[in-house]
């Protein structure tokens, strides 16, 4: 049974799309230990296609961090407003903290970092670990706050996503206004990163992979570019000797690529956002991390290969580099399409035309 009784729950979501795919596990997991309570959800706007059509939540509240202290005295107002017996902090900011105490939330519930545990009712240690404790995987550090409030299924850690029929009848007309080859399994390549410069790999080196699997996996490749990457996009297609299919930026809404990813049987991608999809699509996934460190993403995924280059300098997590880049100009072509390979051999793959049915639900 749950540490504490509540009727009204606020959660406070991740900032980042592939965070809040993780986070997924918390929100199913405090639905199920509180069936009855209204759950209301705090996010910024730019996550919350992620969690659409998922059944976990009665209410969302946007907040816009770029209006600095604004922001957080409009999301106390709401908060008092709603009169809160609980708050879960799942980011670990001051300012997430602090508009829940000028809410008035009862029980407010979240990690001691950040000068805030004053703020707080319940400052919960960090579960970070040795030899780096500052970092910890996303998902144990959800699981923390939840074994602390007593939850049952604490440990589940599946992420969780849903799609609904307009999304898949989306992905399927997007699909066949670029003539997709339906005798060949879909290659989604996800080639940008929007925290910075530092995670990109080459749009050659993504070609020449693409090309390889492609042909000898009998593969037509996706390519998927987020805000400001078109640029990146078109120079990959346009090294590529397979034709590839190149939708344009915002050509697909956020539901629309959930469901085209659930049809992929490969990405291959930068550590980024949709990675965190394919996750919970059960998609294998090949992931070129150069600036991050994989522990902080680490889920125990089996379906997942991380290519990576020990450097001197990193990781350094900074945004762009400013040096030569090595972390990633290191990572050779050959080691990924090897890594990809060996991957799909070792979990296997739905047949051409079939893919949707590998995924892991809507």
């Amino acid at each position: 049974m749950p540490r504490y009784a509540a009727e009204r729950i606020l959660i406070r979501c991740p900032n980042w799309i592939g965070d809040m795919v993780a986070a997924t596990m918390a929100l199913r997991c405090v639905r199920k230990n509180y069936p009855q309570a209204r759950i209301v959800l705090l996010l910024q706007p730019y996550v919350r296609p992620v969690i659409e059509n998922a059944p976990w939540f009665d209410d969302v509240i946007e907040c816009d961090p770029r209006r600095g202290a604004g922001a957080v005295l409009d999301v106390a107002r709401r908060l008092r407003a709603e009169r809160f017996d609980l708050a879960l902090l799942l980011t670990h900011s001051f300012s997430s903290a602090l508009a829940a105490w000028l809410g008035r939330v009862s029980r407010r519930v979240g990690h001691a970092r950040n000068g805030r545990s004053w703020l707080l009712t319940d400052a919960v240690p960090w579960p970070g670990l040795p030899p780096r404790p500052e970092w910890a995987p996303k998902v144990r550090v959800y699981g923390s706050l939840l074994e602390y409030l007593g939850c049952d299924d604490a440990g589940d850690q599946r992420p969780e996503l849903f799609t609904s029929p307009e999304d898949e009848a989306a992905a399927d007309r997007a699909l066949a206004n670029h003539a997709r080859d339906t005798a060949r399994r879909l290659l989604a390549v996800v080639p940008g990163a929007a925290y910075g410069a530092s995670k990109l790999w080459a749009p050659e080196r993504f070609a020449r992979a693409s090309d390889e699997l492609s042909r000898r996996r009998k593969m037509q490749a996706v390519i998927l570019v987020g805000p400001g990457e078109g640029p990146i996009g078109r120079a990959i297609a346009g090294e590529m000797k397979e034709p590839p299919i190149l939708f344009r930026e915002g050509e697909l809404p956020f539901g629309a690529l959930k469901a085209l990813v659930r049809r992929c049987a490969l990405m291959l991608c930068n550590d980024t956002g949709p990675r965190h999809v394919a996750v919970a699509y059960n998609v294998p996934t090949v992931v070129l991390m150069g600036p991050t460190s994989p522990i902080v993403t680490d889920s125990d995924y089996p379906r997942a290969a991380i290519v990576r280059q020990d450097v001197p300098c990193g990781p350094c997590y900074l945004r762009v580099c400013p040096t030569d880049h090595r972390c990633m100009d290191l990572i050779a072509p050959e080691v990924v399409i090897g890594a990809a390979e060996d991957l799909l051999d070792r979990c296997g793959a739905a047949p051409p035309g079939d893919e949707s049915k590998a995924g892991a639900g809507r």
